[in-house]
């Protein structure tokens, strides 16, 4: 009777077990809502790979929540048209470039650097989280629904309203007036989310009356190798241009 208990015992541990002995994740919430919310908590947490599309506008990057640092690449305009504008964020420093200006005795392709702190207005992202670009926090936040519609894929709703404050949103709008100008629709906005089997958040797809925002991920938890850069690479400015930039 002992030998059969242990032998019941065994059973119960190793079905805990892969065949490799390591022991099973836990199961993914059930409710298709608790899913998408965590699996972009997921993603928000650690180093990836992303872009980020709206009509002519693209931006690719890299970014590392745990190290603290950014770097993206924002191209606007279609065809022979476009314009190049960089970003990189090393913990509480940030720089830009502007691709084009029309300001005298500016070089376009130079660094201008900011405080990280005054950094949320001055690229075309908004960044209110520095090291959450999309702003899958703030969304994922904002989400009210959810509906499971294939394998790995869910659709619902969100409210902007419900948004915390102090949350990046990308390349959607942020304010109340610039959400007027794309059809003031602020409540139940439509969303499609993509999780993969490791329960990473893929893909975001925003839609707003006017347009659609998009936003991938991948390479999750690799290393991201991101520094400041070089002395000749940035370009001093008075502190009003800065400020300017920033609002």
């Amino acid at each position: 009777m002992v030998r059969r208990w242990m032998l019941v015992g065994l059973l119960v541990l190793l079905a805990g077990c892969d065949s490799g002995g390591k022991v099973n994740p836990a199961p993914a919430p059930a409710d298709p809502l608790a899913q998408v919310r965590a699996a972009a908590a997921k993603t928000a947490g650690v180093p990836a790979h992303l872009t980020l599309s709206v009509p002519n506008v693209e931006v690719a990057g890299d970014t590392d929540p745990v190290g603290r640092t950014l770097a993206l690449t924002v191209t606007t305009g279609t065809g022979s048209e476009t314009i190049e504008s960089k970003v990189r964020v090393v913990g509480d420093d940030a720089w830009m470039t502007l691709g084009k200006t029309y300001l005298p005795n500016l070089d376009p392709t130079k660094f201008i650097w900011f405080p990280t702190s005054d950094f949320a207005a001055a690229s075309l992202l908004h960044l209110g989280d520095t090291f959450d670009p999309a702003g899958i926090k703030g969304l994922s936040a904002a989400m009210t629904t959810a509906t499971r519609t294939g394998e790995g894929v869910y659709a619902g709703k969100l409210d902007f309203t419900v948004a915390s404050p102090g949350v990046s949103r990308g390349l959607l709008p942020v304010t109340a007036e610039q959400l007027e100008r794309h059809g003031g629709l602020s409540q139940s906005v439509p969303y499609e989310a993509s999780v993969d089997p490791q329960g990473y958040l893929t893909a975001l797809t925003v839609t707003l009356p006017t347009f659609a925002s998009t936003a991938r991920f991948s390479a999750f938890a690799k290393p991201v190798a991101i520094g400041k850069p070089g002395a000749t690479e940035v370009v001093e400015v008075p502190d009003a241009l800065r400020r300017f930039l920033s609002r």
